[in-house]
């Protein structure tokens, strides 16, 4: 607005220079100074113009005539009310109590009840107000000021009617179980209680305005009267803002911790208050200050927090239910899905309790020629696979075919933030409500018309558009991966330490190329999205390209090594040579793969060691933590030991442990004897061996040792102690030996312990052998 040309002046801004304009700023100003002294100045005889404005418009010719119409319309309203009572007692009391239900919850269960009873509750004001208009029309004259007068009490009490019941609908002070917001009891009654004192306040100081203004109230007093009833409302505004700042604040946290919400909403939490609180300043200023110059404005302005907070909360309640529906149906397939699964894995459990029986039998009881049972002495044979029971889903309320009833599943992924489909969709819902508010208030400023033409506007929008849908897509894929990679695993692989030097059980292939591929796709995003946004900001890209050719090719000839790390890190992955949390040798290094990058990857040792290794510097590479471990035990016995009474020991502790319920379902094939496989000076060497899931041989050879020298020592075999004979030539018997030739002969002897070889490492056909 040209405040200027308001004031009389006829001049454009833009045509002054700078010493113009400051001339007529300061004209400006006295002008503005002028007038607001001269509205101030009705401020003793303000009382006295309202009386004199209701004498002349009063058919009487006395102001107290406009009381009593207000009152006699009062009196109609009351007489509706009684009538509409009759209504309410007998139709939309007992509806809105069919309609509720037990622990209801999300907006799914609760939004349908509420705005029924906002529905109801309009009906029966409709009909109030048809009721008392129609007995008022017997008793009114045709007179213009009595019926604007009546006009504007019907109208103001359906106004706070209509607003008490949204805000009764939005905060349910009353009715906890149906309350959307997280808030307490006395937080939402207070909170209630404040936004509906301000909302009474300001509707009946607007009316008041605009109908003192339609009686004919000079313009002074009516300038003054209406800031100081806008400036009331202006601090009620201020005080629920005070009062309230936490409660709303936690609204907006969703009743999270600050920690576990985003920067944004963190944000929004704290600066909501302040920011209310300036907008309703700078807007009652805005308002006396074109209120004072002459220029249209109205007290509407002042109200437009809440239709815009009223009209924000609706379309998200709308989304938000919406967004609830059609997840709530995904949830109960998902259920009866997942109950069909667990059907169908109860009847292969019971099939598989079947067959173990035959399986044990014909591992221990077939063909005994063979000493192990294997068919030759390094393996071969069947391998004994018990299935698991699969753990049973945990449910809320436990009925997975009434999982519409459960309320929005929690976060399902560890740390804060959107980690499922539904968190996004809320997410959009906010943003969505958030930028219709945002265009509400714009047309209420009477701003919205003039940007929607304007070319910035449309620059903005269509960067807007290109955010959002860049937004939607980076979070969309990045909570499809990440639910992909949590049903593979998790991306994150425990670090707990195996009791002997690793080989446990990794990843699945799946787990170890998703989360490679998911930072790849991100990032793909994410650069396509700033291009478009530079785009959309007029910077030329062309350039962009032809330079990153350049680049490219400069990398390409000055880092050859990490184009060869990350080329050989492709070939790897793709020969599936290791995945995440498997146990694997490099050759100078060993340890559990942690982590994967395009360049290198990380080893953790068993002792604690993390290293990092670039593919390319890889020769070779052994995994230890594929298929299956045999794990072969030597045991030093003396040579009066029955083998065969060994082996039958040695089985029958192999079935024993296999209906273990500790180590029970770790064995792939059972303990078994392979008899003996080797003769030394004071011992023969009896090997056992059983074969187990990588990772798994550590805690089944702890048992099977303490369990065979508890076995042996019932059964009198006795393991043979390392002896080393020394032979001295040309010694006669009855001579005993001297000192130094005492010390010669315990040297010999530790010259031979030390120059023992270790036993000879077997090999197997499918996996690891492990002979320690």
């Amino acid at each position: 607005m040209d405040y200027a040309r308001v004031a009389g002046r006829g001049v454009a801004p833009e045509t002054l220079g700078a010493r113009g304009m400051i001339d007529s700023a300061e004209t400006f100003v006295g002008i503005f100074r002028a007038r607001l002294v001269m509205i101030l100045s009705h401020a003793p005889s303000a009382f006295g113009e309202i009386s004199k404005t209701l004498a002349a418009a009063s058919p009487t010719g006395h102001p107290i005539y406009f009381l009593g119409i207000a009152v006699f319309a009062g009196l109609l309203l009351v007489l509706g009310r009684a009538v509409i009572e009759l209504y309410n007692i007998f139709v939309a009391r007992p509806v809105f109590v069919r309609m509720q239900r037990p622990d209801p919850v999300g907006y799914i269960e609760k939004l349908p009840v509420l705005v029924n009873r906002v529905l109801l509750g309009w009906v029966g004001l409709l009909g109030m107000l048809i009721i008392a208009a129609l007995v008022g029309l017997i008793f009114y004259e045709d007179h213009v000021a009595t019926n604007l007068t009546v006009l504007m009490v019907f109208g103001t009490y359906a106004a706070l009617n209509i607003v008490n019941v949204l805000w009764r609908m939005i905060l349910a002070p009353y009715l906890p179980e149906y309350r959307l917001p997280p808030l307490g009891d006395g937080a939402a009654r207070r909170l209630y209680m404040s936004v509906n004192t301000a909302s009474i306040v300001g509707i009946a100081g607007v009316a008041f305005s605009y109908w003192a203004h339609e009686l004919g109230l000079p313009r002074g007093p009516h300038v003054l009267v209406t800031l100081v009833l806008t400036l009331v409302t202006v601090i009620l505004l201020l005080v629920t803002i005070r009062t309230n700042a936490s409660a709303v604040g936690r609204v907006i946290l969703s009743g999270r911790p600050a920690s576990e919400a985003s920067w944004i909403t963190r944000m929004v939490a704290a600066l909501w208050a302040p920011s209310a609180a300036v907008y309703l300043v700078v807007t009652w200023a805005d308002l006396a200050f074109r209120m004072v110059m002459g220029v249209e404005a109205g007290p509407g302005r002042i109200l437009v927090p809440f239709l815009v907070l009223i009209a924000g909360v609706v379309i998200y309640g709308a989304i938000m239910y919406v967004i609830e529906r059609v997840f709530a149906r995904q949830r109960r397939v998902r259920a009866l899905n997942r109950e069909a699964e667990e059907r169908r894995l109860a009847e292969e459990r019971s099939e598989t309790v079947a067959r173990v029986a035959a399986i044990r039998d014909e591992a221990y009881f077939g063909d005994t020629a063979d000493i192990d049972g294997d068919g030759d002495e390094e393996g071969g044979g069947a391998m004994l696979r018990l299935a698991k029971p699969s753990p049973e889903p945990e449910r809320a309320d436990g009925d997975a075919v009434d999982e519409e009833r459960a309320p929005p599943p929690p976060q399902q992924l560890p740390g804060p933030g959107m980690r499922t489909m539904e968190d996004l969709a809320r997410r959009v819902a906010s943003l969505v409500a958030v930028g219709m508010a945002a265009y509400l208030l714009l047309q209420f400023w009477g701003v919205g018309g003039y940007l929607i033409e304007s070319s910035i506007y449309k620059a903005v929008e269509s960067l807007v558009d290109v955010l959002l849908i860049g937004y939607i897509a980076f979070h969309a894929t990045r909570i499809w991966l990440d639910q992909k990679i949590a049903e593979e695993g998790g991306d994150e692989m425990p670090a707990t330490p195996l009791d002997g030097e690793g080989g446990g059980m990794g990843a699945s292939r799946l787990a170890t190329l998703l989360p490679l591929v998911r930072n790849s796709i991100l990032a793909v995003i994410a650069v396509s999205v700033a291009l478009l946004v530079a785009i959309e900001l007029g910077v030329n890209v062309a350039p962009l390209f032809a330079g990153a050719g350049i680049v490219g090719l400069a990398i390409g000839f000055g880092a050859q090594t990490l184009v060869r790390d990350i080329i050989s890190g492709a070939f790897f992955l793709i020969d599936d040579a290791f995945r995440k949390g498997e146990y694997i040798d490099v050759g100078e290094v060993k340890g559990t793969v942690e982590k994967i990058s395009i360049r290198s990857f990380q080893l953790r040792h068993h002792l604690g060691a993390l290293h990092t290794i670039p593919f390319g510097e890889i020769t070779h590479l052994t995994n230890f933590s594929r298929d299956w471990v045999m794990m072969k035990l030597p045991l030093r016995l003396t040579y009066d030991t029955d083998v065969e009474k060994v082996r039958k020991l040695v089985k029958k502790l192999g079935q024993e442990l296999l209906e273990d319920p500790t180590v029970g379902d770790k064995f792939l094939q059972p303990l078994k004897s392979q008899g003996v496989i080797q003769m030394e000076d004071s011992a023969m060497i009896v090997r056992v061996k059983f074969m187990t899931r990588p990772g798994d041989q550590w805690v089944v050879r702890k048992r099977v040792y303490q369990d065979i020298r508890d076995l042996f020592e019932r059964e009198g075999i006795h393991f043979a102690h390392r002896e080393v004979t020394v032979r001295i030539p040309n010694l006669p018997q009855d001579r005993e030996l001297t000192e130094d030739e005492q010390q010669a002969a315990g040297a010999a002897a530790r010259a031979a312990v030390d120059l023992a070889e270790p036993q000879p490492a077997a090999t197997g056909t499918h996996g690891r052998v492990d002979d320690r």
